[in-house]
C-alpha cells in the first residue's frame, strides 16, 4: 500500500510524501522487487542516481525476480539520464532480450544508437518500436533524422509525409523540415 501511494505521490510531484512512503514500503519489506524498482526510478528522476542504481542491483541480483525488463530498462534509462550512454545501452539490450517488445528499451536505444553513429542499427530498432503502435512525434522525427543520414531518400521522404499528416503544427516538424531545405 505504501509503494502504491509513494508512486500517486510521486506522479503528483509531492516528493517529500513519495519518498517517506517509499521509505515506508522498503522498511516493510525490505526484499520487495517492485518496491526497490519504484524507489529507484524515483530516486533517479530527482538526482540521486546512485541510490537509485543500488536499488536496481538488488532487484537484478535477484533470480526470481519475474519482470527482470522492467528494472533493466529503468535502469539503462536512469544510466541516460546520467550521460551514461554505453552502461544504458548494455542494460537497455538486456532488457529487449527479456522482452524483445518493450517499446521504451527499442526507442531509446535507437536514440542511443543513432547518436553514436550505428545507424542501420538505430534503423531496426526504431522499426521495431513503429511497428508496436501509432508513431510518435519523436519517433517520426528520429526516423527523418536516421534516414537522413543513411542517405535514404525513399524513408526520409516516408517519415517526412507522416510528419506532416499526423503533427503538422509541431515545432519538431517544422524543425526536422527545415533540415531537409536547407540541404
Amino acid at each position: 500500500a505504501y509503494n502504491v501511494r509513494a508512486l500517486v505521490f510521486m506522479e503528483l510531484r509531492e516528493d517529500a510524501q513519495a519518498r517517506i512512503d517509499f521509505e515506508r514500503a522498503l522498511s516493510l519489506a525490505p526484499r520487495d522487487p517492485d518496491v526497490m524498482n519504484n524507489f529507484g526510478w524515483f530516486l533517479c528522476l530527482r538526482g540521486d542516481r546512485e541510490r537509485g542504481k543500488e536499488l536496481f542491483g538488488r532487484v537484478l541480483a535477484d533470480p526470481l525476480y519475474t519482470t527482470p525488463e522492467k528494472v533493466l530498462l529503468n535502469a539503462g534509462l536512469c544510466a541516460r539520464i546520467g550521460g551514461d550512454n554505453v552502461e544504458a545501452e548494455d542494460l537497455l539490450r538486456r532488457a529487449v532480450v527479456f522482452k524483445p517488445d518493450l517499446a521504451g528499451a527499442l526507442y531509446s536505444l535507437s536514440e542511443i544508437l543513432f547518436e553514436k553513429g550505428s545507424l542501420k542499427e538505430a534503423e531496426i530498432y526504431l522499426n521495431r518500436y513503429m511497428r508496436l503502435g501509432e508513431p510518435t512525434l519523436s519517433a517520426l522525427v528520429l526516423g527523418v533524422k536516421i534516414s537522413r543520414a543513411l542517405g535514404d531518400k525513399v524513408g526520409e521522404d516516408s517519415m517526412s509525409q507522416q510528419l506532416r499528416r499526423r503533427f503538422p503544427d509541431a515545432p519538431q516538424t517544422r524543425d526536422v523540415l527545415q533540415g531537409a531545405a536547407a540541404k
